[in-house]
C-alpha cells in the first residue's frame, strides 16, 4: 500500500482528516439532537476524532526536526491562530449583512469582536462557531509539547501523564457554571491535551496496530458496534462545552470510532480530492457553517433539504468546497500560515 505521497505526507492520513471532516459537516447539519439521531453519535467523536488527528500530526512535525517551545509556539500561532483571525474577521461583513436583513436583533460589530477576543460561542457567538477548536488546539497542543518534555517524550509516562490531564479536566467539567467562563475554552483544554497525546503515541506505535490491516471489514463492524453500544448508553457530547456524560463510555465511542476511521482510511483509495481536502480542513472548518446557513436561509427547499437530509446537504458544501480549497493551497496559502510553494 502505498502511505507516503511525492510531498512526503502519509496518504492514508490526509484521507483520514477528510473523512473526519465529513463527520464535522454532518453533525452540525443535523438539527435533531435527541439521543439516538444522527447528530447524537457523530457528536460522540467528531471533535475529539480531530484533536486525535492532531496529535498524530504533531507526532509527524516533531519527528522532522528539533523544536523549542518558542519555535513551536510560533509554527502553531501561524498555522492556528493566524486562520482562526484572518477568516473569522473576513466573515464579519457576511455576518453584519445578515443581521441587518434578516435578524436586526440578533448581534452588532462589537458583539462580533468580543466573540472573536474571547473566543467562547457560550459568552458570544463567533463568527465562525466552529473555529474554537483552533484556539482550544492552540493552548492544548502547547499544553503537550510540555507533557513530552517532561516525559522525555517515554511512551509510559507520557500516557500516564495523559490520562491525568483528562481526569482534571473532567472533573472540571462537572462544574458547568464555571465552563462557560474560559476564554478559549480553558476548560476543554486538559481534556483536548488528553486526546492529542492517544493519536501522538498511536503514531509513536502505530506498529503495534498493523493488525487492524487484516481483515479491514470485520475490524470496522466490530469497531462500529463498540462505539455505537458506547456512546448509545451515554449522552449527548459536546466538547466546546466541555460535556462528556460518563467519562469511561465517552472514552470508549471516542477510541472505538477514532480507530474505526483509522481502518477505513487504510481502505479507501487516496484519491486527489480526499488528499485536497486532508490537507486544508482549516479551510473547511473555517467554511463550511457558512454552507448550512447559506442553505437554512437561501429558502424554505433548501432548509427543508437541510433538515430532512443532512448528509446529502453535507455532501452538496463538501463538494462545493473543494474549489476553495484549491484556491487557498494554489493562490492563498498564507490564509493557513502556510508558505507559497
Amino acid at each position: 500500500m502505498k502511505n507516503i505521497d511525492t510531498n512526503n505526507r502519509l496518504d492514508w492520513l490526509d484521507v483520514l482528516k477528510c473523512l473526519a471532516m465529513f463527520a464535522v459537516i454532518c453533525g452540525h447539519a443535523a438539527t435533531n439532537d435527541a439521543a439516538g439521531s444522527l447528530k447524537f453519535y457523530i457528536y460522540s467523536f467528531h471533535m475529539p476524532l480531530f484533536f486525535i488527528v492532531s496529535g498524530m500530526t504533531l507526532h509527524l512535525q516533531l519527528s522532522r526536526r528539533e523544536y523549542s517551545f518558542a519555535d513551536i509556539f510560533k509554527n502553531k500561532c501561524r498555522t492556528l491562530l493566524l486562520p482562526y483571525l484572518i477568516f473569522n474577521l473576513l466573515t464579519i461583513p457576511l455576518w453584519l449583512c445578515y443581521f441587518r436583513f434578516f435578524d436586526p436583533e440578533a448581534g452588532s460589530l462589537t458583539g462580533l469582536l468580543t466573540a472573536i477576543v474571547y473566543s467562547n460561542p457560550t459568552w458570544s457567538s463567533l463568527p465562525i462557531s466552529a473555529s474554537w477548536f483552533l484556539t482550544t488546539l492552540f493552548l492544548a497542543t502547547l499544553l503537550m509539547f510540555a507533557m513530552i518534555r517532561l516525559c522525555r517524550d517515554r511512551s509510559v509516562p507520557l500516557f500516564a501523564t495523559g490520562m491525568i490531564m483528562g481526569i482534571i479536566g473532567y472533573v472540571i467539567s462537572r462544574f458547568d457554571s464555571i465552563n462557560l467562563l474560559y476564554p478559549w475554552h480553558l476548560s476543554t483544554v486538559p481534556v483536548a491535551a488528553m486526546l492529542l497525546m492517544f493519536g501522538y503515541l498511536f503514531m509513536k506505535n502505530r506498529d503495534r496496530f498493523d493488525v487492524l490491516r487484516r481483515m479491514p471489514v470485520l475490524w470496522i463492524a466490530a469497531l462500529f458496534l463498540i462505539g455505537f453500544l458506547a456512546a448509545g448508553r451515554n449522552v449527548k457530547i459536546t466538547m466546546g462545552l466541555n460535556h462528556y456524560g460518563n467519562f469511561v463510555l465517552f472514552l470508549i465511542a471516542v477510541l472505538a470510532f477514532s480507530l474505526m476511521f483509522y481502518v477505513i482510511s487504510l481502505t479507501v483509495p487516496a484519491l486527489p480530492p480526499f488528499k485536497l481536502i486532508g490537507r486544508n480542513t482549516v479551510v473547511y472548518l473555517c467554511l463550511h457553517e457558512l454552507g448550512i446557513i447559506a442553505m437554512n436561509t437561501l429558502s424554505p427547499v433548501t432548509k427543508a433539504f437541510v433538515s430532512e437530509a443532512p448528509v446529502l446537504a453535507a455532501l452538496v458544501i463538501f463538494i462545493v468546497l473543494i474549489p476553495a480549497a484549491y484556491i487557498v493551497e494554489r493562490y492563498l496559502p498564507w490564509l493557513i500560515g502556510r508558505k507559497k510553494k
